[in-house]
C-alpha cells in the first residue's frame, strides 16, 4: 500500500502482536439488542483463533449449523477481539457460561434481526507497539494527528489476503474460470509467512504430484485444502473440485480479488494526492449516511469534503458498478485494462458479484498514542466497520520515504 503523499510512514517501527493481548479489538454495534425475538445475540470474546473457527465451536454447542450463524466480520486471529453472533432459535442457557481455552461466552440477549457482514458502527482498537524507536513518538502523534485530520486512506489491510497474501489470485482464476491455475495456486507453492512446517509439506507434496501424502500433511483446520484433495483423488476435474467448496470461501475469494483491484486505485489516487479530494466525475460518499452521488461541479464540493462531510470512493468491481467519469474514471479503467478486468465477468453464475462503491478514506475516531515503560507505545483508536487497523499502523511504523534502514 502507497502511504499518504508519498512521504512515508513516521518511523515509529516496534514490534506487533507480541503476544495477542496487544491487539485487542472490540465491535461496537449499530444498535442495543431489542430484547425479544427468535434470534439470540450472543458476544464472544476469541484469543489467537479465527472467527470460522468460532463458528465451529458455537455451531456445535448451539446445534445449529455454521452457515446461519449471523456475524459483522471476521476479526483477526492474532489478537483478542470481542465480537457479536446472532443465533436462530436456540436458548439462551445454551450459550451462557461456554468456553474453552481460547473462547468464552460474555454475554448474550434476544434480538429480532440477524447479523450480517458490515452490520456494525465500528471497531475499537487498542494496539500495544514494543520496541519503538522513542526518539519518533513525536514523528507518530503528528502522523496520527493528521490521519485524523485528513482521514486513513481506506485500503484493504493485508490479512484481507490471506497468510500467504494470495486470495486475490484465487478470486482472479475464479472469475476468469481459470480452474487448473485455481487449483494449483490453493494447494501448491508453498509459503514462508506459513510457519507450520506441516503445511509448506502439504504443499510441496501436492507441487510433486503426491496428492496422498498432500492430503495427510495439511492439518485438520485446513478444511478448503482438505476438501479439494479429496476430490482430485476421487478423479474430479478441477472445475468440479472449486464447486465441491461451497460459496463461503468461493466469497472470500472473490471478495479478496475486488479488494485488490480497490488497493491499485486507491494507490493511483494517493500518488496524485486527490484521495481526500472531490473530483469531477466522482462517485462521492456522504460520510453520514453512505449514499453515493456523481460530482460534477468539484469546485462546489470542496468545502464539503474538508469538512469530512463527503469523500471520493473507489470500485468494488462487479456486473452492475457504476465507474467515475473525467479524470477519477481514466485511473479506474486504466487499472482495471492493466489488470485484464471486465466487469462483465463478475455476472457468471458462479460469481454473482454486483460491484459497489467504497470511500477512499474514513474518519479516525478517538485517536490517541501513549508512551509505555520499556519503549513501548499504546495505540487507540475507532474505525468504520470495513476498516483495517493495520493500515493506520503502517503509517505509523513503516519508515519515511528515502529512508535506509539497516539492520541492527
Amino acid at each position: 500500500m502507497r502511504l499518504l503523499g508519498g512521504q512515508g510512514g513516521a518511523g515509529l517501527g516496534g514490534r506487533l502482536r507480541t503476544v495477542p493481548e496487544d491487539f485487542l479489538v472490540e465491535e461496537i454495534p449499530l444498535r442495543p439488542p431489542s430484547g425479544r425475538g427468535e434470534f439470540l445475540r450472543v458476544q464472544v470474546e476469541k484469543r489467537a483463533i479465527s472467527t470460522f473457527e468460532v463458528l465451529l465451536f458455537v455451531s456445535k454447542a448451539a446445534k445449529v449449523s455454521e452457515q446461519r450463524i449471523g456475524y459483522a466480520g471476521l476479526k483477526d486471529s492474532q489478537a483478542v477481539a470481542r465480537q457479536y453472533l446472532t443465533l436462530p432459535k436456540v436458548p439462551p442457557e445454551r450459550m451462557r457460561g461456554l468456553g474453552r481455552d481460547r473462547f468464552k461466552v460474555l454475554e448474550v440477549a434476544r434480538t429480532d434481526q440477524p447479523l450480517r457482514i458490515g452490520h456494525l458502527k465500528g471497531n475499537r482498537f487498542t494496539i500495544r507497539l514494543r520496541g519503538v524507536r522513542t526518539d519518533r513518538v513525536l514523528a507518530a502523534r503528528r502522523m496520527l494527528e493528521r490521519l485524523v485530520r485528513d482521514g486513513l486512506p481506506n485500503a484493504y489491510g493485508a490479512q484481507r489476503f490471506g497468510t500467504r497474501g494470495d486470495g486475490h489470485a484465487l478470486g482472479r482464476a475464479i472469475v476468469l474460470e481459470d480452474w487448473r491455475g485455481f487449483v494449483d495456486q490453493l494447494l501448491g507453492r508453498p509459503h514462508p509467512a506459513e510457519h507450520n512446517p506441516e503445511v509448506r509439506a502439504a504443499r510441496a507434496a501436492y507441487d510433486r504430484g503426491d496428492l496422498d501424502e498432500a492430503f495427510q500433511r495439511f492439518p485438520v483446520r485446513h478444511r478448503p485444502e482438505k476438501k479439494a484433495l479429496a476430490g482430485l483423488r476421487r478423479g474430479l476435474p478441477p472445475r468440479a473440485v472449486y464447486a465441491s467448496l461451497g460459496e463461503g470461501p468461493r466469497r472470500i475469494w472473490v471478495s479478496a480479488w475486488q479488494s485488490y483491484l480497490f488497493n491499485r486505485v486507491l494507490d493511483a489516487r494517493i500518488a496524485a494526492g486527490t484521495q481526500g479530494r472531490l473530483l469531477t466525475g466522482d462517485v462521492a460518499w456522504l460520510t453520514q449516511s453512505g449514499a453515493c452521488y456523481p460530482v460534477r461541479d468539484a469546485a462546489a464540493e470542496a468545502a464539503r469534503a474538508a469538512r469530512f462531510e463527503a469523500s471520493p470512493t473507489g470500485p468494488l468491481v462487479g456486473h452492475d458498478l457504476v465507474l467515475a467519469t473525467g479524470e477519477p474514471g481514466a485511473v479506474e479503467r486504466a487499472v482495471l485494462a492493466a489488470e485484464g478486468v471486465d466487469p462483465e465477468s463478475f455476472r457468471v453464475t458462479h460469481v454473482k458479484a454486483r460491484g459497489l462503491r467504497r470511500p477512499l478514506r474514513v474518519p479516525v475516531e478517538e485517536a490517541s498514542l501513549e508512551e509505555e515503560p520499556g519503549g513501548a507505545v499504546v495505540v487507540r483508536c475507532l474505525l468504520p466497520s470495513g476498516s483495517f487497523a493495520t493500515v493506520l499502523l503502517e503509517h505509523l511504523m513503516a519508515p519515511p520515504a528515502g529512508s535506509v534502514c539497516r539492520d541492527g
